[in-house]
């Protein structure tokens, strides 16, 4: 059991199971609540289960090797999976978001606060532990899929603990005697929280699209690689080399061309090896499957 969830395949599964239990919670306590809030909670995390199945089924299938069909692997499924499973996280917070607007105006909501004020408490607290598995997860293995799930719980979390302080304030309002706006408690909570979320969405389609575009990764990954580049060009006295860098998924695929000059001391192939191993010991601690491709040559048009 221990090794099974230090997997992609088992820490997916664990968040799969977990969002069950999650998302039938959400949807029998916000019916017998009459909370749009709750209700909105337990679909989203319904949605989770969908998206997390899928986010499992696509590691799982980028795992098996398929050099004939897939000669440079098949780390791009893993955006394009992440653009849709943002993108549908983003719809259900925009139809949310324009239900509770709706709402507002038209008299509220009346909730049952006891069963709303239980679902707060349970969801919150749990929430909030699945996500830290998670986000220490992420740490140890680099998969854009464990980070979306954690980005999923984050949200969740963010949205549990925005239902429990919200129903807190709507009981507190209730015994001080100004229950007239308790009807606007839930779906202003809503209003806020989809509101809010809208952007994580966003930002994340706009990442999973830099990748399936094979665009340079974050600064600093480029600024490791750079600076081993130089170390090496200045070690072994070349005079010229041109950098490529591009992360898929969890694959980062790094290219570097050398223009070698009489004066350079890379003559031989051994030579050029030993160039090799210099710069896959200077990566290595980039977390994430690495595609090296070094060549060199004396005519600079084949490195442009």
């Amino acid at each position: 059991m221990n090794s099974f969830i230090k997997t992609e395949k088992g820490i997916l599964t664990i968040s799969v199971y977990s969002a069950v239990v999650f998302s039938v919670a959400g949807v029998l306590l916000g019916i017998l609540s009459m909370s749009q809030m709750i209700l909105f909670d337990g679909l989203y995390s319904f949605i989770s289960v969908v998206l997390s199945l899928l986010s499992l089924g696509a590691a799982q299938y980028i795992r098996k090797n398929d050099f004939q069909r897939f000669p440079f692997g098949k780390e791009i499924i893993e955006p394009i999976v992440l653009i849709v499973k943002y993108t549908v996280i983003l719809v259900l917070c925009s139809g949310a978001f324009i239900s509770a607007a709706a709402a507002l105006f038209t008299g509220g909501r009346e909730t049952a606060l006891g069963y709303a004020l239980l679902y707060a408490v349970l969801s919150a607290g749990g929430c909030y532990l699945v996500y830290i598995f998670l986000s220490r997860k992420q740490q140890t293995i680099r998969s854009g899929f464990i980070k979306a799930e954690a980005n999923q719980w984050k949200m969740d979390m963010y949205l549990s603990f925005a239902v429990l302080g919200g129903f807190i304030v709507t009981a507190m309002a209730s015994a001080a005697g100004f229950s007239f706006i308790t009807p606007y408690m839930d779906p202003l909570m809503v209003l806020l929280v989809s509101g809010y979320f809208i952007k994580v969405p966003l930002a994340e389609i706009v990442k999973a699209f830099k990748e399936v575009l094979e665009m340079a990764p974050d600064k600093e990954i480029q600024q490791q690689i750079s600076g081993t580049i130089k170390k090496v060009t200045v070690r072994h006295n070349i005079e010229e080399s041109f950098l490529r860098v591009s992360k898929v998924g969890s694959k980062l695929y790094v290219e570097v061309d050398f223009v070698l000059q009489t004066e350079s001391n890379v003559k031989t192939v051994e030579q050029q090896d030993q160039v090799r191993e210099e710069i896959a010991d200077g990566i290595k601690k980039i977390k994430y499957d690495k595609w090296l491709s070094v060549s060199f040559t004396k005519d600079r048009k084949w490195a442009i």
